[in-house]
């Protein structure tokens, strides 16, 4: 799956105040987004839509005052590395679930406003206690600090795909 070769990549986002646009790939519906900052323990914030939203990069569902996991192992993933993967446990209210992040390669993406060298992660959520399973794999771009397409899948028949279209930095 790799195209092209990429140095070790710490998390890094882009400046907070950036705005960013995003269509779906499979129609033409397009959304709207600002990034705020990312605390100590690598949880980013943003805004979408106008709603304030958090995020564990990679980590499908782990952001959330009732979520708990393995901040350590999540954070071993860093520096990004094609081969690196990391698996965990992680509890909403009474269900168990593993969380398992592979940087399964590199890829060169053609965007609207560019060509951009990212990381493809895939990242996968497994019940223990229920049925629930997921699928999320991502495209991040250390050069901007945030992913740039992503599909995603879940045992539901929930499934969506979005792209980049646009970052505009704060002036």
């Amino acid at each position: 799956m790799s195209d092209i070769d990429l140095e070790p990549a710490p998390l890094r986002i882009a400046q907070s105040g950036t705005r960013m646009v995003w269509r779906q790939l499979d129609g033409n519906k397009t959304e709207r987004g600002i990034i705020g900052p990312m605390e100590p323990d690598l949880l980013a914030h943003y805004l979408w839509e106008g709603r304030p939203s958090s995020m564990y990069f990679f980590c499908i569902g782990c952001a959330g005052d009732d979520v708990r996991f393995d901040h350590g192992a999540y954070e071993s993933l860093f520096p990004l590395e094609i081969g690196k993967s990391v698996t965990f446990q992680r509890t909403i209210n009474q269900w168990t679930l593993t969380n398992t992040i592979a940087v399964a390669g590199a890829e060169r993406l053609s965007l609207d406003f560019g060509k951009v060298d990212t990381y493809v992660l895939v990242c996968e959520t497994e019940g223990l206690n229920n049925p629930f399973h997921a699928r999320n794999d991502i495209w991040y771009a250390p050069s901007i600090g945030w992913n740039v397409q992503f599909r995603y899948q879940d045992s539901s028949g929930e499934s969506y795909g979005w792209q980049a279209v646009e970052f505009i930095p704060p002036h």
